[in-house]
């Protein structure tokens, strides 16, 4: 046996005995297993799960492997330019050896497992498509029982393969781009090329008239309705309780997590529990393996497990409890009662539509597989149609909505329908559901889920999948400056506009990622933001989106001006960033509803819903308390000196909370807005450095965002 084998033999036989007398034993025992497959790379070695396929090819393949792989090695020159020469050098290595092709990326898989910061990310975000390890529980009488490991390997036939094949080495900027998301910024990000150069954008529709350049005449705009935006639930099925939910590689709560710093004989968790809520006095554990709520909807919390009794008061740094933990996503149970809650206010605020913006499938990259994708959006689906049974659901897939993760494929490359099944289940099931009628499914498919809606008040709502141009879609690599509408987003946005604009009709937008996030392709994020430029504000209201987590913001201002420089007269349009039901990572679970104009569909009032989870970690396992946060009128204008009938609109929010954040001596009001943003969590960033000034972590998070085009958010950010 090996030693870390031996060793764990040893633990798993004393560990009834001395249960109490060893501090951190779960995070110890996951450790020890964790070696056999490391997930961080180790400098100079690397768990590569190819290796067995490696060694057992045939000789000549083996040496063409070793040769190629030796020669992108030995390539001399900086990061960038041995990214660069990677994909340029691979590909050639497809067009010269097509027989061999699966070799080329068998060795670019090796390379990447060899050089990557995180070697998982290997496995789940370039090869993933037939390249899969999942980690499966075996407890048995062998000694090695705990955490094996079942690894399938194809290389025949994988994205990164068909992304080589049709990328455009020839250019530079296509290179670089891809080296900076892709390669760990391997090249730094390059200037942003002028889309009207490349694409002729102006073209895409007829010159704007100038009754375009402000909002419609409106005749019955007096009366208002409610609508909710609920984002990010981000389902973990294999959330544990009593696991490590303050755990080294997150996200935690899982089986197999640990933390590194193992505490000391001396060591109680409540000192966990203690340090985000020092009002409490008496501990009353939340340790309800049971607990769940019946078809009727009954809360019910079952048997206590005393895990203190049984592995005392080390066993782990911070016991994950029932309703969820800080670092970890949504236990099924959160996921219920936040619903739960949602009914309980539809009975008094009377919603008239759900905007939910995407992401059901956890961050557990490496445990995902189509099954586990599939049953997170069936699950989360049906939980909605249940709770919410009579409000019309406007649903957008996240970045996690899909397997392999993130991947979308344009319609004229997806080769064997490879995407098809997600796409066409989640249609179906929305159908079923009664959201759509069965005469949109073609649409939805040809649109990637996308949709144009039309509300019984006569405003369109333009839902797009934004995988389209994320940073992860290796499909969105392709043709980045020859073909600006790659999947055909842009022309199907294009098009209901045109047509909305013909009517006077409102409109608003929602997918699942902001255009501003830092992992937006940043030519996709300028043609977003050119054509609402063209359509708003006469024809776009409001634009939706979540995928931060946050509860957040961005702006739209005029002749590309970034949020730094910029003035109210400036401001052009905004968008909504909803913040998640998922606490993942270090929030509290929350959700949003808006109060709406009847005509304009113009928001009056914004109203955040929450609840303190660290709350349940010791309340004897009762439910969480929800309750309102805060209202944005009364938050950002005590005295409520924007008019009554104003709507909240990009020039409120630049004047009320833009123009303030950018005074970056008021640390006091950054530190305000991060609190909101973390719906007051105790685990919410310190603004101030130990000098008193503002410190790079808020700056980047609440200044910079404001910016509505991903490479002004990017280059905003201060290191």
């Amino acid at each position: 046996m090996r030693s870390v084998d031996i060793y764990f033999v040893l633990i798993c036989a004393v560990c009834v005995v001395f249960s109490h007398t060893i501090p951190g034993l779960n995070s110890l025992q996951r450790q020890i297993l964790s070696k056999k497959r490391s997930r961080s790379r180790q400098k100079g070695r690397s768990d590569d799960l190819t290796q067995d396929i490696f060694l057992n090819l045939p000789a000549r393949e083996i040496d063409f492997i070793n040769l190629h792989l030796k020669n992108l090695t030995d390539a001399n020159g900086s990061k960038c330019d041995k990214c660069k020469y990677k994909i340029r050098y691979a590909k050639s290595l497809v067009e010269e050896y097509p027989e061999q092709e699966h070799l080329v990326t068998l060795l670019l898989f090796k390379d990447c497992v060899n050089n990557a910061y995180y070697a998982d990310s290997c496995y789940y975000e370039n090869f993933f498509i037939t390249t899969k390890s999942q980690n499966f529980e075996a407890f048995n009488d062998d000694y090695d029982a705990g955490i094996t490991s079942g690894t399938s390997v194809n290389f025949f036939d994988n994205d990164f393969l068909h992304l080589l094949k049709n990328f455009n080495v020839s250019s530079d900027l296509d290179l670089e781009y891809y080296c900076y998301f892709k390669d760990h910024r391997a090249c730094s990000l390059p200037k942003t090329p002028d889309i009207e150069q490349l694409f002729d954008i102006q073209s895409w529709w007829p010159e704007k008239k100038p009754e375009h350049y402000h909002q419609p005449v409106y005749k019955n705009n007096s009366e208002r309705f409610n609508v909710i935006h609920v984002t990010d639930f981000h389902i973990q099925p294999r959330y544990e309780l009593g696991a490590e939910s303050n755990c080294t590689e997150v996200p935690c709560a899982l089986p197999e997590s640990y933390n590194k710093k193992l505490p000391g004989k001396d060591y109680n968790f409540t000192t966990y529990y203690k340090n985000l809520d020092p009002t409490i006095e008496t501990f009353n554990f939340s340790f309800y393996p049971d607990a769940r709520y019946t078809e009727n909807d009954t809360y019910i919390k079952g048997d206590y497990y005393d895990f203190p009794k049984y592995r005392g008061y080390n066993f782990n740094n911070a016991p994950a409890t029932s309703f969820g933990a800080y670092l970890s996503d949504a236990p099924e149970l959160l996921m219920n009662n936040s619903l739960i809650e949602i009914a309980k206010l539809q009975a008094e605020k009377k919603f008239e539509l759900v905007l939910f913006t995407g992401d059901m499938v956890d961050h557990d990259g490496v445990h995902c597989t189509p099954n586990i994708t599939k049953d997170a959006e069936v699950t989360a689906f049906k939980l909605v149609k249940k709770y919410l049974n009579n409000i019309p659901i406007m649903p957008a897939l996240g970045n996690h909505d899909s397997f392999p993760y993130a991947q979308v494929a344009p319609n004229k490359f997806d080769r064997n329908n490879s995407y098809d099944y997600n796409i066409e289940d989640m249609v179906n099931l929305w159908i079923n559901n009664e959201w759509f009628e069965g005469k949109d499914a073609n649409d939805l498919k040809k649109h990637y889920t996308g949709f144009s809606y039309v509300t019984n008040r006569g405003l369109k709502i333009i839902a797009l999948n934004s995988n389209a141009y994320y940073g992860d879609n290796l499909w969105a690599y392709i043709d980045q400056t020859t073909d600006g509408d790659l999947f055909g987003n842009w022309k199907f946005l294009v098009d209901e506009l045109l047509e909305s604009e013909e009517k006077g009709q409102r409109v608003w937008i929602m997918a699942h990622i902001p255009p501003n996030n830092y992992d937006v392709l940043p030519i996709q994020s300028r043609i977003f933001g050119t054509i609402i430029e063209r359509f708003a504000p006469y024809t776009v209201a409001n634009m939706f989106f979540g995928h931060t987590h946050r509860d957040q913001f961005s702006i739209l201002y005029s002749s590309n001006t970034t949020a730094a420089d910029a003035v109210a007269e400036d401001v052009l349009s905004m968008s909504w960033v909803a913040q998640s039901v998922t606490p993942y990572t270090k929030f509290n679970p929350s959700f949003k509803w808006y109060e709406v104009e009847n005509e304009s569909f113009n928001i009056i009032n914004a109203y955040n819903y929450y609840t303190q989870l660290n709350i349940t970690f010791n309340n004897g396992g009762e439910e969480p308390k929800w309750e309102v946060e805060y209202s944005a009128r009364d938050l950002y204008d005590p005295e409520h000196t924007w008019p009554e009938d104003a709507p909240l609109n990009g020039t409120f929010w630049h004047n009320y909370v833009a123009k303030p954040m950018w005074n970056t001596s008021d640390i006091a009001f950054n530190q305000k807005f991060m609190d909101y943003k973390y719906r007051l969590s105790p685990l919410t960033p310190n603004c101030t450095t130990d000098k008193g000034k503002l410190n790079n972590v808020c700056f980047n998070d609440n200044n910079c965002f404001l910016n509505f085009y991903s490479d002004s958010n990017i280059n905003c950010q201060k290191s």
